[in-house]
């Protein structure tokens, strides 16, 4: 079996928050404060609209990073799997720890 190695990416990953807004809420018209309170109607209450909100659009703007439970939640609403989010987050801590390091060759 023949071995195929993938290119290093030099650019910076897309960050999630961007992918979540450009891709998701955006062509499907949610606002920030709409797609929170979808989000905090899945936790039942246990984490109120305005808290949600303020998570969302620290997400989006890239100040805050997606966690397991925020993928899971977002992935409930748009059909997508959580583990993808959790990629996309992995993907840019390591680009960032790595030139950071001053490893990225």
């Amino acid at each position: 079996m023949r071995i195929i190695k993938r290119k290093e990416i030099k650019r910076k990953p897309s960050a999630p928050g961007a992918i979540l807004k450009e891709v998701f809420l955006d062509p499907n018209q949610y606002t920030q404060a709409s797609f929170a309170q979808k989000l905090s109607d899945l936790t039942k209450g246990k984490i109120k609209a305005a808290t949600m909100r303020t998570k969302l659009s620290e997400v989006i703007k890239g100040k805050r990073a997606i966690t397991a439970e925020f993928s899971l939640l977002i992935s409930k609403i748009l059909g997508t799997n959580p583990k993808m989010w959790l990629s996309l987050q992995a993907s840019l801590d390591l680009w960032n720890a790595k030139n950071e390091l001053d490893l990225a060759s």
